[in-house]
Formats: structure tokens, C-alpha cells, sequence
């Protein structure tokens, strides 16, 4: 018998109208290359947070989803609530 720990990158969603990025991990128990527990942890990489972007591997699809107007409405929304 063999247990070992990995956490696996499963879910990338993209929500809202800023395009925030939502990234699932999942950590498993293996036991013999079998599931046997699984437990979800999700970050959220906000608009033109380019280094979470980096950091999660999603750059890629913030390069496509923050465009220019995507971008300037995100920070136009931070200065309302300022």
C-alpha cells in the first residue's frame, strides 16, 4: 500500500463582468494511484493582477479576457468605491 499527497489544478472559471479568474485546486489522497479523499481550495485572480495571473498559471487567459475596456472598467469600478 501507497499513500501520497498531490494537489491538482481541476477548475478554471471565468465570472463576472471585471473577468475575474477563478481557479480550483484539488488536493487527493492516493492510495495505489487511487482517490480515496479529495478536498477543494479555490483563489481568485482579480483583473489586472498580472503576477496572480503568474502566479496561478492563468496568464494565458487573462492576456484574452482583460482587454483594454475590460481593464479601465475594473479600475473606473474602484474609484466609485473609494
Amino acid at each position: 500500500m501507497s499513500l501520497s499527497k498531490i494537489r491538482i489544478q481541476d477548475k478554471i472559471e471565468i465570472v463576472g463582468s471585471h473577468k475575474t479568474i477563478q481557479v480550483r485546486y484539488a488536493d487527493q489522497i492516493l492510495e495505489d494511484g487511487v482517490v480515496i479523499s479529495e478536498k477543494y481550495h479555490r483563489e481568485s485572480v482579480e483583473c489586472n493582477n498580472e503576477a496572480k495571473a503568474i502566479e496561478h498559471n492563468v496568464k494565458a487567459l487573462a492576456d484574452i479576457y482583460w482587454t483594454d475596456e475590460v481593464k479601465q472598467a475594473y479600475q473606473d469600478s474602484l474609484e466609485q468605491t473609494i
